[in-house]
């Protein structure tokens, strides 16, 4: 799978906390060599300095982007963070969206005081959660599966945005009733059906064989969020993604209930990736 790369929007609140993903923006601007799209929102529910012009604010954005040979654009628009948000990069038609964290311990705070999972419920670009200062671009991927076709997306748009990386597709399991079933061969044949099933994943989304050559599968029991840790550590990775929506409650075990406990522990960068429709 191929992707012609489309700009490249970063949203920032002009505080500091903001460098890193506009950093990062810029690299991958620069390295897709396509526009880099900067905007600030306005939210009428947040207080704003009064003396401050629109004017004044795209000054010092343009004054923060670090140098680049590529075309910038500053867009200040007012409305609800979030919702502008996606207005936007729909309206520029952008192919990814770049955010920063505000805070590692509440997914309230995460971006701009909103909760991330806000955004990404309704953006129709991936969204990448940047908390690394980027240093390099990213090597080595981990994505994780549940064999839903919202997962099949998020593997195909990290294959697509990163054609260098190595891509380490990950599915956790657990072994149905193991408290009361002790069996090893239980275990054996719970083991069996996963790779049976992630086979049948595979074949059935016709996975291109130059991601195939680049891909690398893991199946391991356990909880979702020690197994991604556990592979994050063991190859060094620098870029977690994840989809937005999935089957069996995969939505509600990584953007839901354990949004705040994933996105907390995980210090590198964050793609969450939304299903097509």
């Amino acid at each position: 799978m191929t992707m012609t790369h489309k700009p490249v929007m970063v949203a920032t609140d002009l505080s500091a906390r903001c460098d890193r993903p506009i950093e990062r923006a810029v690299k991958l601007a620069q390295d897709w060599s396509v526009k880099l799209i900067v905007l600030h929102v306005l939210d009428p529910a947040l207080p704003e300095n009064p003396k401050r012009t629109r004017l004044d604010i795209e000054t010092q954005i343009l004054d923060e982007v670090p140098p680049t040979k590529g075309e910038v654009e500053v867009v200040v628009q007012e409305g609800v963070v979030a919702d502008t948000i996606n207005k936007v990069a729909n309206e520029k038609d952008c192919g990814i969206i770049v955010t920063g964290v505000a805070s590692y311990n509440s997914l309230g705070d995460i971006f701009l005081g909103h909760p991330v999972d806000k955004l990404i419920r309704h953006a129709e670009a991936p969204v990448l959660v940047v908390k690394r200062k980027p240093v390099k671009s990213y090597k080595n991927i981990v994505i994780a599966t549940d064999f839903s076709n919202c997962s099949m997306d998020a593997l195909n748009v990290a294959a697509s945005l990163f054609p260098e990386a190595a891509l380490h597709l990950v599915h956790a399991y657990h072994v149905p009733y193991e408290t009361w079933l002790k069996s090893d061969q239980v275990k054996i044949e719970v083991k069996k059906e996963e790779h049976d099933l992630m086979d049948q994943f595979l074949a059935k989304h016709i996975v291109d064989d130059n991601i195939l050559k680049r891909l690398d599968i893991s199946i391991d029991e356990g909880n979702l969020g020690t197994v991604l840790s556990n592979k994050i550590e063991e190859t060094k990775s620098d870029l977690l993604v994840l989809g937005t929506h999935g089957r069996s409650g995969f939505m509600r075990a990584t953007i839901g209930s354990n949004a705040k406990t994933i996105l907390g522990w995980a210090v590198q960068d964050v793609l969450m990736v939304r299903g097509k429709k």
